[in-house]
């Protein structure tokens, strides 16, 4: 009985991390998934080799270092509760390493997983499309912009998963699925859903990553493939479709607008401003003199945020206060509460995967690693669940698959 179960589990062990990927854009609970995957690894696997592979990850060691970081600074919190809700959420620094490191998942397994994240991201972004067609003609309510349109999570989160989503149809979709018919068809379609999905949910940051990365990768892809004419048509058609997007629904780039206003204006910012690119700025230059006063070991991440309400408190920053803020940045976030070490073992996770994808010539990795970079300067993202997830997981699967690799991607 205990065969047969192991061997079901190597066989089909693989569809605990797929149904993570596929539930990450509903943003559901995945506590029992994660929890029910470290059973069956313990249970199931080969513990000793896996734990062997693990270990011989050096990555494991930034990783596991992260979480026990914040482990121990448990102790010098004065803030226990909110130190344990730092240790809880960190927590998938610890097992996402375990799990997936040890892994030995096949080709088509590894392939799944992707699609099943893609097919999750598509079908959220077209149930949010749906929601919104039916409170707009049936209860005369317009829910297709930024928060009202992305019903699962916040804009700045779900806008990220799409970019993430439209990334791997556009790299790997042709090779992946080339046994399908009217191929360009379904790769188009499902492309117009993600792209819509990501404008509507209206994030800045959301809107300036797809700009920022998509263009630039289909442009390399066409470079590649000597298609010349197709990169000045490409171009030409983004500033067309940007100048008729701006004519019919204006509305959508206020927010843009603002924040290059609201910058450009930095040094007369009302303190009791509650504007999110206004807020920010000043959170940000709070966050720096924390950072400055608590260089080698910082406030403790539990303390963290009492240290900056403290900080809003003392400026007159009632806006930040008053909705009880954090530093809405990752890497001010982390600096602030683990200071030097756990600063420069987040550099390493972000910039350094960056680096080290573009040496392995690992392109989503290092793709992934620039989303992420660009999301941590505007969000503090590994203090939700939408974020920490999000990214430990797939971190760790791509430092552990490279899907650029021709075997990845028969």
């Amino acid at each position: 009985m205990f065969q047969k179960l192991r061997n079901s589990y190597q066989q089909w062990g693989y569809n605990l991390p797929l149904m993570i990927s596929f539930l990450l854009p509903f943003g559901v609970n995945y506590a029992i998934l994660i929890m029910l995957w470290a059973l069956c690894f313990f249970a199931f696997d080969d513990v000793k080799q896996g734990l062997k592979k693990v270990f011989t990850n050096k990555w494991s060691y930034v990783f596991l270092g992260f979480f026990f970081l914040h482990a121990i600074a448990y102790f010098f919190s004065a803030n226990k509760h909110e130190a344990l809700t730092s240790i809880e959420i960190k927590l998938s620094f610890f097992a996402f390493p375990i799990l997936i490191f040890s892994s030995n998942y096949s080709d088509i397994q590894v392939k799944k997983i992707a699609i099943t994240f893609v097919t999750g991201c598509f079908m959220a972004c077209f149930i949010c499309l749906f929601r919104a067609f039916y409170l707009f003609y049936f209860q005369d309510f317009n829910a297709f912009f930024y928060s009202e349109f992305t019903y699962f999570m916040h804009p700045s989160y779900f806008a990220m998963y799409l970019v993430l989503a439209q990334l791997m149809v556009m790299l790997y979709y042709k090779q992946w699925l080339s046994h399908l018919t009217n191929l360009n068809f379904k790769i188009g379609f499902i492309s117009c859903v993600l792209l819509t999905g990501i404008f509507l949910a209206s994030s800045k940051m959301g809107l300036a990553s797809a700009v920022l990365i998509l263009p630039a990768v289909l442009l390399a892809m066409f470079y590649k493939k000597g298609y010349k004419k197709a990169i000045i048509a490409f171009m030409l058609s983004i500033v067309v479709v940007i100048s008729v997007a701006y004519k019919l629904v204006p509305s959508y780039f206020e927010r843009i607008k603002t924040a290059i206003s609201v910058t450009s204006s930095a040094e007369t910012i009302d303190k009791t401003a509650t504007e999110s690119t206004a807020v920010r700025i000043l959170i940000w230059e709070e966050s720096i003199k924390l950072i400055k006063e608590n260089v080698l070991f910082g406030t403790t991440p539990g303390d963290a945020n009492d240290e900056l309400q403290k900080a809003y408190h003392e400026s007159g920053m009632t806006g930040a206060s008053k909705k009880n803020l954090n530093a809405h940045n990752q890497f001010f976030q982390t600096f602030i509460g683990t200071g030097i070490i756990g600063f420069m073992l987040l550099l390493i996770m972000t910039l350094g995967t960056l680096v080290y994808g573009l040496v392995k010539r690992n392109s989503l990795l290092s793709l992934f690693s620039v989303l992420m970079i660009l999301n941590f300067l505007v969000e503090s993202m590994l203090q939700a669940q939408a974020g920490f997830i999000f990214f430990v997981f797939f971190i760790c699967l791509f430092l552990q698959y490279n899907f650029s690799k021709q075997h990845i991607i028969k």
